[in-house]
């Protein structure tokens, strides 16, 4: 090979490089060239000493990667002496490729840590504001909507919310259900019971003091009670009232095989479960409670249950499914404290491992470079 060709072919190998980079680099050899065939030396002997353009080109890249890596120690400079060198041998070539597919898991996992970490930061910070003082409200909920039908139709959405007077709406069916029931007996006057007993009706009611069971036969209303029980009771003719806090349990059974059913839930007097059949209409509902209100209301082929999770609505096949968040807010925040903690000692763990790494790197880098750099002394400048 000749001297003209050496150099053309080492320049087109050295094309990735600057340009001033490569004209340096071919005047050095051009000028060591020289100087061996003023030295006596013929230019084939010169050549074959210099060795394969090809082989040299990659040297000499890895070298220039080297330079500009300690000019500056970015992670990215790094990674390009490493290709450099990998470049230079099939088995560093092949030990290349693990080493690639343990920076995408490492990526990967500064990712997922990143994530929980920022999720759960997120989580404990609203649900500890909202605890702590009554912000962000959680009345507005997102709740995902299914529906079906006999024809088999049926369609779905994300990302709705519940309106704000959501709560108050339950409420206020709580409170005006007995309203809508045909049992002219009983009925509800603020927070107290109103009880007048038509003929062929039986009433039991147990208080706090005892029991009270009232009877109307043939338009005659027989009492008998155990205990102080009907001193609670505010007596106007055969209209008996009671406060709500002082019943315990109450049964009503009408001629018309009408019934009524409450008993409280709990230490608290204001948790009641309901159960009204009028007709044939059912109605059954819990009024405050460890999990919350319910609401079920069943006619015919028709029903309506509402709880603290979903509403479910089937009416004629039709089937309307509302499905809201499950868990309380503190099993949320306890989620969200075990993200946090997850997600930050994942990216500790990753710092630990990125540092371990440039530290293996930045040894196999020098190592590599100083033996490119002997056998360039050993064959030119």
């Amino acid at each position: 090979m000749t001297q003209d060709a050496f150099i053309q072919q080492l320049r087109h190998e050295l094309r990735s490089l600057p340009k001033h980079v490569v004209d340096e680099i071919v005047a050095d050899y051009r000028e060591y060239i020289g100087d061996a065939l003023a030295a006596g030396r013929s230019e084939a002997e010169v050549i074959a000493a210099l060795g394969d353009p090809v082989k040299l080109a990659r040297e000499l890249r890895a070298q220039a990667s080297f330079r500009q890596w300690e000019t500056r120690r970015s992670f990215g400079n790094l990674l390009r002496v490493v290709v450099s060198i990998a470049g230079l041998g099939l088995v560093q070539l092949i030990l290349l490729v693990p080493f690639i597919f343990y920076l995408t898991l490492l990526t990967c996992a500064y990712v997922i840590s990143a994530a929980m970490l920022v999720a759960g930061l997120a989580t404990v910070v609203l649900l500890g504001s909202h605890h702590a003082f009554g912000w962000p409200s959680v009345d507005r909920i997102p709740f995902s909507f299914q529906g079906s039908s006999q024809g088999g139709d049926s369609e779905q959405g994300d990302d709705s919310e519940a309106g704000d007077n959501a709560p108050n709406h339950r409420e206020g069916a709580d409170a005006s259900m007995l309203k809508h029931v045909n049992v002219p007996d009983f009925r509800v006057d603020g927070d107290r019971f109103v009880l007048r007993p038509q003929s062929g009706t039986h009433m039991s009611v147990v208080t706090t003091a005892g029991t009270v069971e009232l009877r109307n036969e043939g338009g005659k209303l027989r009492v008998t009670s155990t205990g102080a029980a009907p001193a609670q009771f505010d007596v106007k003719g055969d209209v008996w009232t009671i406060h709500r806090t002082d019943v315990v349990a109450l049964d009503v059974r009408t001629a018309g095989g009408d019934t009524l059913s409450a008993a409280r839930m709990g230490g608290g007097s204001g948790d009641m479960a309901w159960d009204v059949k009028s007709d044939k209409d059912h109605v059954s509902f819990v009024e405050g409670g460890k999990d919350g209100p319910m609401l079920a209301v069943h006619s015919e082929g028709d029903s309506v249950v509402i709880d603290k999770n979903h509403v479910a609505i089937d009416s004629d096949g039709d089937h309307v499914l509302i499905v809201g968040p499950h868990g309380s807010s503190i099993g949320a925040l306890l989620y969200g404290v075990a993200m946090l903690v997850g997600g930050a000692l994942g990216l500790w763990l990753c710092l630990w491992l990125t540092r371990l790494t440039w530290r293996g790197l930045v040894r196999y880098v020098r190592h590599h470079a100083e033996r490119i750099a002997q056998r360039l002394e050993t064959g030119a400048p």
